[in-house]
This record gives structure tokens, sequence and C-alpha cells, in this order.
């Protein structure tokens, strides 16, 4: 059975059929939501997504990864480039890939694609994993665009993870207009909203967009997890 734990903000973990737990975005020592901190899972996962090099998304990547043996970081090339400079995580360690096909890590198949944002080491990214029981998009910082589409058609998620937050992403409205796009079979879950002031807005208008628009929703509590 396929997890999805919401720890706040972007960072989201996923424990695949196979039992392989992947972090996406794990901003958890300065994230004001999260109810766990980096100890406390840093040997729980097997693989770290990291979307792009912001402050909120890379979070405690480079902590993870240098005071715990277990995980492997996969991110875009430029970025783990970076990080092998910067914080000396060893390329044997990471996943070299870009924006593309699924690439196989320890059985689950994983794809970066397109997102409109910005980043200073490389392009922002949104992360697909697919555990192959269900197809989990995780569109990162991201501002609506068309190519949403085209995510959907390419990858059929079963679930999506979207930012509301708008200021920096997509508002609740837009991310409505991206469910529509994209059209998960199960389920649509907001994150990136209600960490500070500057991103704060009403998860439920994101709700009754969604259905209104034919497809279910969830909010999740910080620390809660689902079963698929």
């Amino acid at each position: 059975m396929t997890k999805i734990t919401w720890y706040g903000h972007a960072a989201v973990g996923i424990e695949a059929v196979n039992g392989v737990k992947i972090l996406i975005d794990p901003m958890l020592k300065d994230n004001p939501l999260s109810p766990m901190k980096p100890d406390e899972v840093k040997d729980q996962y097997e693989i770290i997504v990291v979307t792009h090099d912001h402050f909120d998304h890379l979070g405690d990547a480079p902590y993870i990864m240098s005071s715990s043996s277990k995980p492997v970081l996969f991110a875009s090339y430029d970025l783990e480039a970076y990080l092998n400079r910067e914080f000396k995580i060893p390329w044997e360690r990471m996943v070299p890939t870009n924006i593309g096909g699924y690439v196989d890590v320890k059985g689950v198949k994983l794809a970066l694609t397109m997102a409109v944002h910005t980043g200073v080491y490389s392009d922002p990214t949104g992360v697909v994993v697919n555990d192959g029981k269900n197809v989990i998009y995780h569109a990162g910082d991201t501002g609506l665009f068309a190519d949403m589409e085209i995510i959907g058609k390419v990858f059929k998620p079963d679930v999506v993870l979207l930012p509301i937050g708008g200021r920096f992403t997509m508002d609740p409205y837009q991310a409505a207009m991206a469910v529509e796009m994209l059209r998960p079979r199960k389920l649509a879950i907001p994150i990136h909203y209600n960490t500070w002031d500057l991103i704060k807005v009403n998860p439920d208008v994101f709700i009754e967009e969604v259905k209104r628009r034919g497809y279910e929703a969830l909010v999740m509590r910080p620390g809660q997890t689902v079963e698929l």
C-alpha cells in the first residue's frame, strides 16, 4: 500500500509499495509546521528528492545526506553538481538526471518535470513517483502553465500535490485549474501554504474549486499520513 505523509510546506514523504521511502523537499528544521526534525527522519528514507535550490525546498537535504549513509539524492544534474561542490556530497550517492523520462531508483520509477519558477543553481522541477501501484506528482514550486496538461497525459497521475500559497506559486484557484489539466485519478492535495503570513490562504477554496470540477481533494494536517 502506498502511503503519503505531509510534513508541512512542501515536505512530503512517500512510502512505496515495495517499502522504499522517498522524502521530497525536506525542509524540517526551519519549518514551523513540521512535527518532525531532521534527526528524527534522517535514517528512515532511502531516497531524498529536491525539486530546486530555494532554502524552503533544499532544506535539510545536505545535512541528511551528510549525517546518514542510507539515502541517495535525486535532483537535476546542475543542482547535484552544486551539492557536490559546496557540501561534498559524493556523486556515487546521487542519481544524475534532468527533465525527461523515468529513472529506476531502488525499484521505484522517478521522473523530473518542468516547473515555472526560479532557481539559482538549476532550473526548478517537479517530480513524479511511480511505485507500480500509484503515480504521484509533486509539482514543486510552480506557477500555472499549459504543459501541465502534457504532464497529465504522459504520466497519468493518481495523486497530485500542488502549491496553493499564491505570491510565489499558484493560488488556490489556479491550482484547481491545474487539477483540471492533470486529471488525477484519485486525489489532489494542497501544499506550500500557511507556513508564513506571505503565503497565507484558505485551502477550502482549493477544495471547493477542485470538487466543482469533478475531482477529489483533501486538506492534510502536518504529520498526517494517507494510504492509497
